[in-house]
């Protein structure tokens, strides 16, 4: 059991900030994809460029998400057992949203200052097609003149709700974690029938 408030919110301030860390460089990864993805469909397909931009991207941000959260799912159900927490299977959800926090005030200074979307979508690359597709702003020559503010308050809605993402899944892979299920060795590792 924890001693005090402090060293639950010590604790709770420790794996959000890691879990960030994780976030931050998922979207860098995710960076990189897209401008792998734009010079390779660059002439050929739009359409194709977003949807393999975008699934890629998604998939680091869960491994990344779930490689951080998973432990400490599953570290958390041995200290419940040993006597030294006690259950909340809502650890996940806190950690994801306080991970986001970041995002959420780079959103609305984003805003208040009217930066380019151009340059949010660089620094939210892990959602960027998804960004693309709200934003309404699908050709890239509409992306360089528009401003965060030109999009309204219903798109800036729109792009905290992204923000969510995060927490779902790390809430979700902190209960697999608690839980004790594997599902990633149980897809990497599968054996075959009759072994």
């Amino acid at each position: 059991m924890y001693n005090s408030l402090g060293d639950f919110m010590s604790d709770i301030l420790k794996n959000s900030f890691k879990l960030f860390l994780s976030v931050l460089f998922a979207t860098f990864a995710s960076f990189m994809i897209t401008i792998s993805f734009a010079a390779i469909f660059a002439k050929s397909s739009l359409c194709l460029f977003y949807v393999l931009t975008q699934f890629f991207n998604i998939i680091v941000l869960i491994t990344l998400v779930w490689q951080n959260t998973y432990h400490i799912g599953f570290k958390d159900s041995n200290m419940v057992r040993t006597g030294h927490k006690t259950e909340d299977l809502y650890t996940g959800f806190k950690i994801g949203i306080i991970a986001q926090i970041p995002w959420l005030i780079f959103l609305i200074v984003s805003f208040i200052f009217n930066i380019r979307f151009g340059v949010y979508r660089i620094i939210n690359s892990t959602y960027w097609s998804f960004l693309t597709l709200i934003s309404g702003s699908i050709r890239t020559e509409k992306i360089t003149v528009l401003k965060m503010c030109d999009l309204g308050a219903l798109k800036s809605i729109e792009f905290g709700a992204l923000l969510l993402i995060v927490p779902i899944i790390s809430g979700f892979v902190y209960i697999l974690g608690y839980k004790g299920i594997d599902i990633f060795s149980n897809v990497v590792y599968k054996r075959k029938k009759g072994e």
